[in-house]
């Protein structure tokens, strides 16, 4: 019909051929126009979402550290420094236990329990860096 129609109206251009490829991916495109405008507009709101998280995060962190830094621990008695060893013994006790089950699964070739392993060593070191500072940590500047 449009090429009579342009034929009595006397336009000489014939109508663009359009391959099926690119009549496909034409189609494709104004299909999911939509959907990808929706996407977009999450994902816009999860990016602000993770840079106010990481913002949050930055201010903890700061704060903490300053706190940390402008602490003033007193002397322990002997039977407080005791009791603390005896806790953190009893946690790394704890830690090594549940990393023992887990490494002795992993390499029982259970291929589902590598994450648990990564945890287990990522909760070792969060353990670790407190007793690192409370171990090295020294004051800067005069008393």
């Amino acid at each position: 019909m449009a090429v009579t129609a342009q034929q009595a109206l006397g336009i000489g251009r014939r109508p663009l051929r359009v391959g099926r490829i690119r009549y496909g991916l034409w189609w494709l495109d104004q299909t999911t126009a939509g959907a990808r405008s929706r996407i977009r507009a999450v994902m816009d709101g999860v990016v602000l979402a993770g840079r106010e998280v990481r913002w949050a995060a930055e201010l903890s962190v700061r704060t903490t550290v300053s706190q940390i830094d402008y602490a003033r621990p007193g002397p322990w008695s002997d039977r407080r420094l005791l009791l603390c060893a005896t806790a953190l013994a009893v946690g790394a006790l704890a830690v090594a236990l549940v990393l023992g089950f887990g490494v002795a699964h992993w390499v029982m070739t259970e291929s589902g329990s590598l994450p648990f392993a990564a945890a287990g060593a990522l909760a070792v070191g969060l353990v670790l860096l407190p007793l690192a500072y409370l171990v090295f940590a020294s004051r800067r500047g005069g008393h």
